[in-house]
């Protein structure tokens, strides 16, 4: 396991939305991207730590896109886990309808 110095970190929090959801906020650093870029996980356990949070992260990277989802495929495929891909669905806020 390489130790990362601090610039090869990435930055995480739990905060809270205006409507009371718990909100995941990630900074990335351009050095803790050069980091992940290669293969390399960052790991966040959110379980740990003065106000425990039931979610556990993940980050890696990799070259283009091609080569994240086949990693993500082959790791899912090891577990024999199953995911649902969404990454054609707009996860934007959607302003509410006026009325």
């Amino acid at each position: 396991m390489t130790i990362q110095n601090i610039e090869q970190k990435t930055v995480f929090m739990i905060g809270q939305g205006a409507d009371g959801v718990p909100v995941l906020i990630l900074g990335v650093p351009a050095g803790a991207w050069h980091y992940m870029k290669g293969g390399n996980t960052t790991h966040f356990d959110l379980m740990k730590g003065p106000m425990p949070f039931p979610l556990k992260v993940i980050m890696f990277g990799g070259k283009d896109h091609a080569e994240v989802m086949k990693t993500v495929n082959e790791a899912m495929a090891q577990g024999g886990g199953a995911y649902l891909d969404e990454r054609r669905r707009d996860m934007g806020i959607t302003p509410e309808p006026k009325e």
